[in-house]
Formats: C-alpha cells, sequence, structure tokens
C-alpha cells in the first residue's frame, strides 16, 4: 500500500511538474472562490483565476493542485473586450473541504466549507477617482479587507457596488449613465424609456475597463479572496451602463461547469454617437438564486435596476415575480433560516426629515405578492447602496425581519454623523432606525438554532457597533458599543 501512495504521489509530483512547464508563461493576477447557484440542492464552489493576457486555449490556464489530484481550469465564456480587458478567467469547480494551489503563482485557496460559522459582510467598497490616485489600491477597503482577514471567515458577503473609479460623474460633458433614476438621474419612468446613455455603448469615451477594476476590487482583496469563498449581489455600479461587463465577467453566478446554471451577460448597449430611444433592450435583471448551506440559506437578488424612489415602469413587475418564487422556493427550505442580500435596501430612511425612504419599487414589488410580505423564516435583510451603516429594526409582531445597511466599507461616506437612533414609520410600519457615518465591515458568527451575534469594526480592527440577532421589543439589531 504504501508502494502504491509513493508512486501515486511521484506521478502527482511529475504531472504538476509538466504543468508548470507549459504554463511558465501564464501570470496569475488574481485568485478568488465564490459560491454559486447549482441545478442540484448543493451550491457549486468556484475558483475564478484571473491570466494577464487574452488566453485562446484552456491549456494556457493554470491548474488547481490538491493532495488529491490536479485540477484542470477552463476559459470562462463570453469574454470582454480585449482592447478594454486584456486579462482572461480561468474557472474550475471545486471539491468542498480540500485546499489549492494555482500553479506557477503564489496563490492557494483555502477549503470552503458548506457549514460556516464565521461571516464577513462587505458593502459599496470601492473608491473614487478623486480620491484614489494613480490606480493604487482602494483605500480605507484595503486596510478593511486586511482585517477581514485577521477574523478567518469562512464565507464572504458583498452587497454590491465595487467599481466607482470607473463609474463615477459623466460619460462626457454632462452625459450621465442610466442608473435606474438614482442619484437624480433619469425622468419620471426611472430612465427606462429616456435615451439610453452607456459607458459601454459603441464609440463611447468611457468604456468599463479592467484597470479599474483592478485597482477597486482585485489589488484591495488579495489576500482576503484566498481565504473563504464569495457571495456576490449586483449594485447600480454594476449596471450595463457601467461597470456590468466586468462584473458579469468576474463575478457572474453562472458557467459553462457542470450543474451550473446559464452564465449572463449584458446586451448590446447601442452606439453612444446615436444612443437608443429607450433601455428596455439592453438592461438585463439577473435571475435571482439561493445558496443553500447547512446553518442557513441566503437568497440574492438583483436590484441593481430597482428605482429607488418610484415603481412607475414595467420592472416592478420583474421584481414582484422575483418576490413570488422567493416564496415558493422558501417553502423547500423552511426548517432553517433564510437570509436576503439586496444592493439597494427594501427598508431604508434616506432622510428622517423628509421622510424619504428606500427602496419604493421594492417595497411596492412586495406588497404586491400574493403573501404581501416576506416568508416568515426571512430572518434579516441584508442590503447596501447607502454610504453609511444604518439598522432598521421593526416591531416582532410584523413579517419584516431587521434589515442592516453595510454600504460603508469603502467608498466616501454620505455623512460622517455620529451614532444616532429614532422610532420612525418605515412604509407602514413601526421601526427603530439607527445610523452612523462611519468606514467598517460587519463580522458576523453564528450560533446554534439560527441565532448569531456581530460587530463592526474599523480600518484598525475596533469595534463600534454590536449586533444580534435576539431582539426584544425596545431594541435594536445593532447597537453603539
Amino acid at each position: 500500500m504504501r508502494v502504491i501512495i509513493a508512486i501515486a504521489a511521484l506521478n502527482l509530483i511529475a504531472c504538476s511538474s509538466t504543468l508548470a512547464v507549459q504554463q511558465a508563461n501564464t501570470k496569475v493576477l488574481g485568485a478568488y472562490t465564490m459560491f454559486a447557484p447549482s441545478t442540484t440542492e448543493t451550491p457549486n464552489i468556484y475558483a475564478r483565476v484571473i491570466v494577464d493576457g487574452v488566453l485562446t486555449d484552456a491549456s494556457q490556464c493554470p491548474s488547481l493542485i490538491s493532495n488529491k489530484a490536479v485540477t484542470p481550469m477552463t476559459l470562462r465564456a463570453k469574454r470582454p473586450n480585449p482592447a478594454h480587458f486584456p486579462v482572461t478567467v480561468c474557472e474550475a469547480k471545486l471539491r468542498s473541504n480540500t485546499a489549492y494551489t494555482v500553479t506557477n503563482s503564489a496563490f492557494s485557496l483555502a477549503p470552503v466549507t458548506f457549514d460556516p460559522k464565521k461571516i464577513a459582510v462587505f458593502g459599496d467598497t470601492g473608491c473614487k477617482s478623486s480620491v484614489c490616485k494613480n490606480n493604487s489600491a482602494a483605500e480605507p477597503f484595503k486596510s478593511l479587507t486586511a482585517q477581514g482577514a485577521q477574523q478567518r471567515p469562512q464565507l464572504l458577503l458583498h452587497m454590491g457596488d465595487l467599481n466607482y473609479r470607473g463609474t463615477g460623474g459623466a460619460i462626457s460633458g454632462d452625459t450621465y449613465a442610466y442608473d435606474a433614476g438614482d442619484g437624480g438621474y433619469g425622468g419620471a419612468s426611472c430612465g427606462l424609456n429616456d435615451t439610453y446613455y452607456s459607458q459601454n455603448a459603441l464609440n463611447s469615451p468611457r468604456p468599463d475597463t479592467w484597470s479599474n477594476w483592478q485597482a477597486d476590487f482585485f489589488f484591495a482583496t488579495r489576500q482576503l479572496s484566498t481565504t473563504a469563498p464569495w457571495i456576490f449581489a449586483r449594485g447600480n455600479h454594476e449596471l450595463c451602463s457601467r461597470a456590468g461587463v466586468g462584473w458579469f465577467y468576474f463575478f457572474g453566478p453562472g458557467a459553462a461547469l457542470p450543474d451550473a446554471v446559464d452564465q449572463q451577460q449584458c446586451p448590446a448597449q447601442g452606439d453612444y454617437t446615436q444612443p437608443p430611444k429607450s433601455a428596455s433592450a439592453h438592461i438585463i435583471v439577473q435571475n435571482s438564486y439561493t445558496i443553500n448551506l447547512k446553518p442557513l440559506s441566503i437568497w440574492v437578488m438583483d436590484s441593481a435596476n430597482a428605482c429607488d424612489a418610484s415603481a412607475d415602469n414595467g420592472l416592478t413587475k420583474v421584481y414582484q415575480q422575483q418576490y413570488q418564487r422567493l416564496n415558493v422556493r422558501s417553502e423547500l427550505l423552511k426548517t432553517k433560516p433564510m437570509w436576503i442580500m439586496s444592493h439597494r435596501p427594501i427598508w431604508g430612511v434616506e432622510n428622517p426629515t423628509t421622510k424619504d425612504t428606500l427602496n419604493v419599487m421594492l417595497q411596492t414589488a412586495l406588497k404586491r405578492t400574493k403573501s404581501g410580505q416576506l416568508p416568515d423564516h426571512v430572518k434579516l435583510s441584508l442590503a447596501g447602496h447607502m454610504h453609511i451603516y444604518q439598522s432598521s429594526t421593526f416591531a416582532t409582531s410584523t413579517a419584516r425581519p431587521p434589515q442592516i445597511v453595510v454600504g460603508n466599507s469603502g467608498v466616501s461616506l454620505s455623512n460622517t454623523n455620529a451614532f444616532s437612533e429614532y422610532d420612525y414609520n418605515l412604509d407602514g410600519e413601526n421601526a427603530v432606525v439607527n445610523t452612523q457615518g462611519k468606514f467598517g465591515f460587519l463580522s458576523i458568527e453564528l450560533g446554534k438554532g439560527g441565532k448569531w451575534q456581530g460587530q463592526f469594526l474599523d480600518e484598525n480592527g475596533a469595534a463600534f457597533l454590536t449586533c444580534d440577532s435576539e431582539i426584544s421589543d425596545k431594541k435594536a439589531v445593532c447597537l453603539a458599543k
């Protein structure tokens, strides 16, 4: 038996050496793992490796070496324009509880578990070009990810808006990209039926590019992304009119791998010199999906196109259908708690003085479902979009779970106000709302029976908020430390 094992080990070493020679000219720029939906009840685990240059054959991809086998990688399909993205994503499906190294690189991928105990949550993490100069790594996001890695998480959640450097301001002059009405751009229909301007249209002076993705995300997460798998929500900065091309290539949950769902991509974006008269044919709403883990399930919704302050176009029906599918799907998973993650919060308070709330379209879509509410076993709603921390805790007699907005993980804060708390009638229900303008991320530790505790940590690893799933009638889900 020892002889057989020794021969197998020698064969693996020989095979690894041969691969290393074949791939000697391959320069690996980044590596990460992610959970993705599957055609079975067990989520897929992907490894994705970013390689410098435009590869034309899968044999040029690096391989993944474990203590049991050599796993080849394949070229990810639907590559963006090489002139804007002179890199290649190679991908492979992984086994759980197995460590891998990436050939011809310094990258190693930690084992992935379906039973995570520690979770790190980030949101709105890029860096505006006016703040981060010369393609430097996004800060303070990089510092926050360093603290996150020290927490040794087993699951990473990103609430969307990863690329600000490539999507801020006008495309040219006073022409702004379609943004579903957010930020005041777009008409009464949230821009859906207005002239459609896209950064990724033909002849656009400001297309989505690899260099911005590298600076805003991959430089900052080099250490963190190899420690645990990601689940990504898509933000409005990743709309197809902005950085959606890169988002679907790097982080889209579909793939041409075993048991994978279909890979989606942005549709044609028209011609910038003769822009389309409507956005309808040029946007995409990613299919919602569930990641079914041992302690909980996570439902991921693409709310990038949801209008913050209006429900006056056909997209409301799209989100209504997604919520209806959630209610059907959740019946199969009601024995465990469910969390939902969506870039735009269902219930956010933008301005308590003027009573402006987010998100009108999502609120309306949910009310129009047959039940008019989320399933009872949805115990937490996670979001980003607002460039602060905010939580909303509803009376325990209602069907609304607490919501935590993690929108403070790197991009310039919308305010730097100290912690404040107030009672608020939020979309017809009384809630305790608190907020704080301070950079941070949420570190969560799961307990038994769906219970959890968490802390918001700053760039130095200091806790400034504590959060807890055990909520009394007069207590918010998060409190100042």
